[in-house]
């Protein structure tokens, strides 16, 4: 019965889910995420995606990619960068699938150079690139924000 039950909400909230793209890569997102308009400027790695709760925006004092968001206490965020070639990275370029991905299931302090709160990383290629993929959450982020987090990276796709 509880295994049924598990299914159950598993395939409803997948059901709920929203996907969104951005320079050939994609992530699948619950309700109440938002896409946030990425910070620019590097080359490479370039900020491919980001999406986040309610309140993540621009924080224009930090002067980190990654770390370029504002996250509200009980909020969260997952940036999306990727590199020109699966050597820029500064990996071996073999391809390691979306592998890397599964190690996404706790958070982590510190983190993020330019960031003190908890966050994960997992690097990985495809296509012949180099992915990396952030997750951010704010220090008063309960374990469900952070599970809703952690999977909205694993989402994380090439589009097809």
């Amino acid at each position: 019965m509880l295994a049924t039950l598990a299914v159950t909400t598993a395939a409803t909230t997948a059901g709920r889910l929203r996907t969104v793209t951005a320079y050939g890569v994609e992530v699948r997102i619950p309700a109440g995420w938002h896409r946030v308009q990425p910070v620019q400027g590097a080359v490479d790695p370039r900020t491919l995606l980001v999406v986040g709760t309610p309140g993540v925006r621009w924080n224009l004092a930090s002067s980190c990619q990654i770390a370029a968001y504002r996250v509200p206490a009980t909020g969260a965020v997952v940036v999306v960068v990727g590199w020109r070639t699966a050597t820029s990275g500064g990996g071996d370029g073999r391809p390691t699938g979306r592998a890397p991905l599964q190690g996404l299931v706790r958070v982590r302090r510190p983190s993020f150079e330019c960031f003190a709160g908890r966050g994960a990383a997992a690097q990985l290629v495809l296509g012949g690139k180099a992915y990396q993929v952030n997750v951010m959450v704010g220090d008063g982020a309960g374990k469900p924000r952070i599970a809703e987090a952690l999977a909205v990276a694993r989402s994380f796709e090439l589009v097809h």
